[in-house]
C-alpha cells in the first residue's frame, strides 16, 4: 500500500518498531510481507485502491446466461432497481426488454417456462449490466454511518439477498449473496425458507452489521415480529434466539420491489451446505 517497495520496507520497519516497543508478538506464520494485494474486512486493498472483495460480487458475477425468457427478464427487472444511477439503462438493457411477458388480457393462462439461445447483441447486453452492477458506478464501499438495509428472498431452490446503503438518491449496494438449497432444505416450509434466508445473510456480513442498527427488508409478512415475537416455528425460534444481539428492524416490502434478491435466490450460485445446527 505504499508508494514505492523502499518507502514499503521503512514502514515494515515502523511497524515491527512500535511492536516491539509495546512488547507485542506476531505469529510469523500468519503475517504476510509486501504484498500487492491483500483481504481485508470485506475489502481488497492494492496500492492506492480499495475495491470490495470478490466474494462480495460473486452471487452476481456468476450467475449463468439466462435459458428462458422469463429468466432474461428476471435480470433486468433486477438491474432496474439500480437504474437512476446507470446512465443509458433503457439503450443497454434495451435487447432483453423483448422477453416482456405479454399483459393477463393477451394472455390469461401462464405459459410455461419458454427456452431461448440470446444472441450477441443480447449476450452483451446481459454481460454489460453484470459488469456495472458489480463495479464502482453502481457497487459501493461501505460509507461512514450511512444506515445499512438488507432485501432478502428465498425461492424453491435456494436463498437471495442484497446489502445497501441508504445515500441521498436512493440505495447502492455494498455487496451480494446467494446459496443453493440441498435437497432437505427444498422441502422445508416457505416461511423456514424466507427465515434462512434472513440468518444466512445477517450472518454472512456480520463483520458490516455487528454492533449498529439495521434493516431487514423481507416480502414474507408472517416474518415481520421475527426479532420481536416468540415464533410458533421451532426452526425459526431457535434462529431468532441467535440473532437477539442483532440490532434490527425488520420491514415488509412488496415482492415487485425486492427484485435483486428475488434474482438471486432463483439464480442461486453459491454451494449448497446444511445448516450447521440443524
Amino acid at each position: 500500500y505504499s508508494k514505492s517497495f523502499s518507502q514499503h520496507l521503512t514502514h515494515i520497519d515502523d511497524i515491527l518498531h512500535r511492536l516491539h516497543h509495546a512488547n507485542f508478538r506476531l505469529n510469523a506464520e500468519k503475517c504476510h510481507i509486501a504484498k500487492t494485494s491483500i483481504n481485508y474486512l470485506g475489502h481488497q486493498v492494492e496500492h492506492s485502491n480499495v475495491r470490495p472483495n470478490a466474494d462480495n460480487i460473486r452471487a452476481l458475477l456468476d450467475t449463468p446466461r439466462p435459458t428462458t425468457a422469463k429468466e432474461a427478464f428476471r435480470f433486468v427487472k433486477a438491474a432496474e432497481y439500480y437504474r437512476k444511477f446507470i446512465p443509458n439503462f433503457s439503450t443497454i438493457a434495451q435487447p432483453l426488454y423483448k422477453y416482456a411477458p405479454t399483459t393477463k388480457q393477451q394472455q390469461p393462462t401462464r405459459p410455461p417456462a419458454k427456452s431461448i439461445n440470446m444472441d450477441d447483441d443480447e449476450t452483451r447486453a446481459f454481460q454489460q449490466l453484470k459488469s456495472i452492477l458489480t463495479n464502482d458506478l453502481v457497487l459501493r464501499l461501505p460509507a461512514g454511518e450511512r444506515p445499512f438495509k438488507i432485501q432478502t428472498d428465498a425461492s424453491k431452490i435456494g436463498v437471495g439477498a442484497v446489502l445497501m446503503q441508504t445515500h441521498e438518491h436512493g440505495d447502492l449496494p455494498v455487496a451480494y449473496l446467494s446459496k443453493k438449497f440441498t435437497t432437505t432444505q427444498m422441502n422445508w416450509p416457505t416461511t423456514e425458507q424466507e427465515c434462512y434466508a434472513i440468518i444466512y445473510a445477517i450472518e454472512k456480513w456480520h463483520k458490516y452489521l455487528d454492533g449498529r442498527p439495521f434493516t431487514i427488508e423481507t416480502d414474507h409478512k408472517p416474518l415481520l415480529p421475527l426479532n420481536t415475537k416468540q415464533q410458533l416455528n421451532a426452526k425459526c425460534e431457535r434462529w431468532r434466539l441467535k440473532l437477539q444481539h442483532y440490532q434490527f428492524t425488520i420491514r415488509h416490502i412488496k415482492g415487485k420491489h425486492n427484485t435483486i434478491a428475488d434474482y438471486l435466490s432463483r439464480s442461486p450460485t453459491g454451494p449448497e451446505s446444511d445448516d450447521e445446527d440443524d
